[in-house]
């Protein structure tokens, strides 16, 4: 789509301009019908164009929200497929689409997006999709990691095309699996045991508690000595002592890439996520 605009000055100039409102450094145009006198809610079913470079639209700006148009009908679908999350694309000149609706007082915060964590995730060196880190959603969403992709025209870097996976949606649907009915609970770590989400309903409180709290995901199941490889600035380790002991267990036990079943009496559990039979329960 890039290729086929061209370098031609669109002649949607004047429209955009009469549709900016600035703050600060972000501008953000309107998308949503002329009917609507106010700006649509959070999350509303229209995309938000934003651009970071002040109030003025440069030429390589018009031309990209003429770009975001054509896209909004791909990244609905691609949100409606899986909607409790973001979909958006930040261009190298910094600008952003993003579905659904995110009002211009949630797009300040992301700051300048093509130094964000999420922009450079992606995998620039061999063209592919890469990974965050999980993290704290700055609009409330909970603890979301994001996949995103470089674009390129040639060898020239338009952009990179982002989706942001909440992981409290991802958990319950893994958790549904590892729970049982006698009384077991199953909890989901980062490789650094970052807590993630657990079927209790105390640890998953204490992880929503102190995420919130510390605006950043900050809570790990570590023992102290543990906590002293984690490098994550203001890292928490959870005030569940039976829990981060039996993290430290597994941890002594494994060699990565395993599932932990913690038992009402205390027992720690372990098997490979592979193809280990059922009797590799410990």
């Amino acid at each position: 789509m890039a290729s086929a605009q061209g370098e031609q000055v669109t002649p949607e100039s004047k429209h955009w301009l009469a549709l900016r409102t600035t703050q600060g450094n972000t501008t953000g145009l309107r998308t949503w019908p002329a009917n609507l006198k106010a700006p649509p809610s959070f999350q509303a079913a229209y995309p938000g164009f934003y651009s970071y470079n002040g109030a003025k639209l440069d030429n390589e700006v018009l031309r990209q929200l003429n770009l975001f148009e054509q896209l909004v009908p791909t990244f609905r679908a691609a949100y409606e497929s899986f909607p409790f999350s973001w979909v958006y694309v930040t261009t190298a000149d910094d600008a952003m689409m993003i579905y659904p609706y995110l009002p211009i007082d949630q797009a300040l915060n992301n700051g300048i997006p093509t130094q964000t964590p999420y922009y450079r995730a992606a995998d620039f060196a061999h063209h592919a999709v890469g990974w965050t880190p999980p993290y704290l959603d700055l609009v409330g969403a909970g603890m979301m990691i994001t996949a995103s992709y470089p674009v390129y025209e040639g060898d020239s870097l338009l952009g990179v095309v982002s989706r942001d996976i909440t992981l409290r949606q991802l958990a319950k649907s893994v958790l549904r699996h590892l729970t049982s009915a006698d009384g077991s609970i199953a909890l989901i770590i980062d490789g650094d045991k970052l807590a993630i989400d657990a079927t209790d309903p105390a640890l998953a409180a204490e992880i929503d508690r102190v995420n919130a709290w510390a605006g950043a995901a900050v809570l790990y199941y570590r023992s102290a000595d543990g906590m002293k490889t984690i490098t994550t600035k203001g890292a928490i380790a959870s005030s569940s002592a039976a829990t981060n002991a039996l993290i430290e267990q597994v941890l002594a036990k494994s060699d990565g890439g395993n599932t932990l079943r913690l038992d009402t009496n205390g027992d720690a559990c372990w098997r490979r996520q592979s193809s280990a039979p059922p009797g590799a329960w410990c």
